[in-house]
């Protein structure tokens, strides 16, 4: 029996990858399935086009895109009843979260696993009244994302995070924060990055919160606190790796609820898409996502 099928694709120029997507909508119809393959041209357009898709009852929402057009996707889907699966086409700058779930990268087959992939019960985080399904960052990683212009990142693809970072060094400043884990104090001073996991990975492959799991249930918190340029310089690319936990000086637990609070507002990112703030909740949703995943 054919498949309802909502495909929502961030169109990046001439990019070739279009043409490939075109060829998987006509064998996906010639299949038996039924089709809608969604443009978008502006912010919010990805959360329309998946609740819309909820709201009709699409059995699979596929988001082709980058960490940014699968974020909107599921702020659009998990605020309906109806959960369509989520499949991934990973044709974006980074590709954070396909990348750790171990998707394809080539059109063709990551559309294979979209539609008839393994399903998977991935948690669902929020930060706030925003939802997300892989990494949210604060300090210095959250400002080399907001720091990476649109053009910069279509150009240089991942390697823009790392230029952006260059610059941030610059002017690199610990900022004080009080961060509470399942209401128990567990950092009241400066800090230089946080992360709080769903998945591993942001930020084009840095390994920031390396214990996470998509179902456990738990969020990740790694806290590096306010050390100087030279020792932060050391520890980078520790934190690309996931090795930094090895670091006494890193902070790693794990809880149901994270509150992180500032005097001064901050940039935190959430899947890559930022936001400013003093005080930010973290939670998990109690329903799951179904993700569509590769072989296990």
């Amino acid at each position: 029996m054919g498949l309802r099928i909502a495909l929502i694709i961030r169109p990046r120029g001439d990019d070739p990858r279009m043409e490939a997507l075109r060829e998987a909508v006509r064998r996906l119809r010639a299949g038996g399935h039924r089709v809608w393959p969604r443009l978008t041209y502006e912010r919010g357009d990805a959360r329309r086009f998946a609740r819309d898709a909820a709201q009709a009852r699409c059995d699979v929402v596929v988001a082709a895109g980058g960490d940014g057009t699968v974020n909107e996707v599921v702020n659009g889907i998990v605020r309906c009843r109806w959960q369509p699966r989520l499949g991934i086409v990973p044709v974006g700058t980074a590709n954070d979260f396909a990348s750790g779930l171990g998707l394809p990268r080539a059109v063709p087959d990551a559309v294979g696993v979209a539609v008839q992939g393994r399903p998977l019960a991935v948690d669902v985080a929020r930060v706030n009244r925003r939802y997300f399904i892989n990494v949210s960052t604060g300090g210095f990683g959250a400002e080399a994302t907001a720091a990476s212009p649109t053009e910069q990142k279509r150009k240089l693809g991942a390697f823009a995070y790392i230029v952006a970072g260059a610059k941030q060094l610059v002017g690199l400043s610990p900022t004080p924060a009080r961060f509470v884990v399942n209401g128990e104090v567990v950092h009241d001073g400066e800090f230089l990055v946080f992360g709080v996991g769903n998945a591993r990975q942001t930020g084009g492959g840095a390994r920031i919160t390396p214990r996470a799991r998509y179902g456990d249930g738990k969020l990740d918190l790694v806290v590096v606190p306010g050390l100087s340029r030279l020792d932060f310089l050391t520890l980078l690319p520790d934190l690309r790796t996931g090795s930094h936990l090895e670091s006494p000086d890193v902070l790693y637990v794990q809880g149901s609820e994270i509150v992180v609070e500032t005097r001064s507002p901050i940039t935190v990112n959430a899947d890559g898409e930022s936001m400013t703030g003093r005080r930010f909740r973290y939670g998990l949703r109690r329903r799951p996502l179904t993700v569509m995943a590769g072989p296990a």
